[in-house]
């Protein structure tokens, strides 16, 4: 009798450590991979900003103007330090070394149509309207650049995506920046 209660014990025991071990993942094909220091962010080719904005989203390989993104597929936004006035602001080709890669979860709800009376909508009516996995890499300020980070993201609750809901892949974040912006991993950075 006594065995049985140490085995439940030592059971519960492995059950809590279990649940206290990490996600993350050393293979970069998996969405959580865990991406150690020394990743660099590399601009191929001037990227333009649109006047009046601080930002520029990329999505399948291309610019996409702020009110254009699927949000249901990749897309990374660049994220510079200043809104730019009258005219464009040109990014320059460079290499930027990545400070901190970080994700976050960031949720909107979008507020029910007038005609819809409460009660109406039971199933999901609680849920966010958008929830999106979010990937930052935090860029250095350079005296060359007014860049500040570029971030990648997707809306798990866009149809077709909620059974996933998990990080993008570091091969879909590429395939959403295509030859703009290439994310170099630290061996292949010297």
């Amino acid at each position: 009798m006594r065995s049985m209660g140490m085995k439940v014990i030592l059971l519960v025991g492995i059950l809590v450590l279990g649940g206290c071990t990490s996600l993350q993942s050393p293979n970069p094909d998996s969405p959580y991979y865990a991406y150690p220091p020394g990743w660099v962010v590399q601009l191929n080719r001037p990227l333009p900003i649109e006047s009046g904005s601080a930002t520029v989203r990329l999505q399948f390989g291309q610019i996409v103007p702020n009110n254009s993104v699927q949000d249901a597929y990749p897309f990374c936004i660049v994220e510079v330090n200043t809104v730019s006035g009258a005219s464009p602001q040109i990014l320059q080709p460079g290499r930027f070394e990545v400070l901190k890669v970080r994700r976050s979860i960031s949720e909107i709800s979008a507020s029910a149509a007038p005609y819809v009376q409460p009660g109406f909508m039971k199933v999901g009516a609680d849920l966010p309207s958008f929830l999106y996995y979010i990937t930052t890499f935090e860029l250095p300020p350079s005296q060359n650049s007014d860049i500040r980070n570029m971030r990648c993201a997707w809306n798990q609750m866009a149809p077709g995506n909620r059974a996933l809901m998990r990080d993008l892949t570091l091969d879909e974040m590429r395939q959403a920046l295509g030859d703009w912006i290439s994310l170099i991993p630290p061996k292949e950075a010297l």
